[in-house]
């Protein structure tokens, strides 16, 4: 039986990857908003739009992966 310490971690990591996720899709939006106003594109907000893709991709996957594991008791003894 996992202990309150052991739920209340993994919520927090699960709070983590939305906080990253968040994070990412707000710099891909900053580089497309910056497209936007100039009207043409530079390497600035190419590499935002690049950076912040790569982060929610990699942050879903992570939460993914993590939602979907299967839950292994330790102190199991089947």
């Amino acid at each position: 039986m996992p202990s309150k310490t052991h739920e209340l971690l993994e919520s927090v990591r699960r709070l983590l990857f939305v906080v990253v996720f968040l994070l990412g899709l707000g710099v891909a939006a900053l580089g497309d908003i910056a497209v936007a106003v100039r009207g043409y594109t530079t390497a600035i907000p190419t590499a935002a739009r690049v950076i912040g893709s790569v982060v929610v991709l990699t942050a879903l996957a992570l939460l993914f992966s993590t939602l979907f594991q299967a839950d292994a008791d330790p102190d199991s003894t089947d």
